[in-house]
C-alpha cells in the first residue's frame, strides 16, 4: 500500500519525501502558540492567549498526519532501518504529542494565562527546534563534496536523490557498501542499468527504489554519475 501511493506521486511528477510537506502546520503553529502566550503575558491581553490554546489544538490535530507520513517515509526510503536520529526523531515527537495535549489539559484546568499553560508551550518549542534540527541533519548534516560548475546539475541531482541514503558517497542502510568503490560506477551503462532495476538477482526487491526515466532521464542520470565519478570519488 505505501509503495502504491509512493509510485502515484512518482507518475505525478512527485518523487519525494511526503513528511516534510507537513511538518511546517504544526511546528508554525506550536511557534506561534509560544509567540501569543508570551505577548499576551507581557501586554495583558486575554485574547492573545486564547489564539494560542487554538494554535495548540490545531497543532495537535495536524500532528497525527505529520507523524503518520513521516513513517511512511521512513518505510520506503529508508526501508525501515532503525537509524539512531531514527529513533531519536520517534522519541521526541512522541514526547511532543504528550506536551502539546498536556497543554490543551492545562488550559482546561488551570485558564489560558497560566505560567503553567506558558511553560508548557515553551517545552513544545524546544521539542519542535530539536525535531527540526535532527530532521535536517538526516538529510543535510553530512556536507557534499563541492562540485564546479560543470558538475552543479549532478551535485544538485544528488542532493534530491541520493544525499538521504548516501552522505558523501557511502550508505548509511548498509555501510558495506557504499557508492564510492562501487564496480556499478565502473561505466554509465552499468551505473544507468543499476538505477533503473527495481529488484536483486532473483527477483528479490531490494531496497534501494529504482529511478525511472520520468523520474531520473537518461540525460540526468549521465550528470549524476558525473558528478558521482569526477567529484565525489576524486575528493
Amino acid at each position: 500500500m505505501i509503495d502504491f501511493v509512493y509510485k502515484l506521486l512518482e507518475q505525478l511528477g512527485y518523487p519525494h519525501p511526503i513528511h516534510p510537506t507537513e511538518v511546517h502546520m504544526p511546528i508554525g503553529l506550536i511557534v506561534a502558540a509560544l509567540i501569543f502566550s508570551v505577548v499576551a503575558a507581557l501586554f495583558r491581553q486575554p485574547p492573545l492567549a486564547r489564539s494560542a490554546y487554538y494554535c495548540t489544538l490545531l497543532a495537535g490535530i495536524f500532528l497525527f498526519p505529520t507523524v503518520l507520513f513521516g513513517i511512511m517515509d521512513w518505510q520506503h526510503f529508508y526501508a525501515g532501518d532503525w537509524l539512531v536520529v531514527i529513533k531519536w526523531k520517534m522519541a521526541l515527537a512522541s514526547i511532543l504529542i504528550v506536551s502539546v495535549f498536556t497543554s490543551v489539559f492545562l488550559v482546561r484546568k488551570k485558564g489560558d494565562a497560566s505560567k503553567l499553560v506558558m511553560g508548557s508551550y515553551l517545552v513544545s518549542f524546544v521539542l519542535v527546534v530539536m525535531l527540526g534540527y535532527l530532521g535536517g541533519n538526516l538529510v543535510y548534516g553530512e556536507q557534499q563534496a563541492k562540485a564546479g560548475d560543470k558538475y552543479q546539475a549532478g551535485m544538485q541531482l544528488f542532493d534530491n536523490h541520493c544525499l538521504s541514503c548516501h552522505p558523501k558517497g557511502g550508505n548509511i542502510i548498509n555501510p558495506a557498501k557504499p557508492i564510492l568503490g562501487s564496480s556499478k560506477t565502473d561505466n554509465f551503462n552499468d551505473f544507468l542499468a543499476f538505477v533503473r532495476q527495481s529488484q536483486q538477482p532473483g527477483g528479490v526487491q531490494r531496497v534501494m527504489p529504482s529511478f525511472s526515466s520520468q523520474t531520473l532521464s537518461d540525460a540526468d542520470a549521465k550528470k549524476l554519475y558525473q558528478y558521482i565519478t569526477k567529484v565525489l570519488q576524486k575528493r
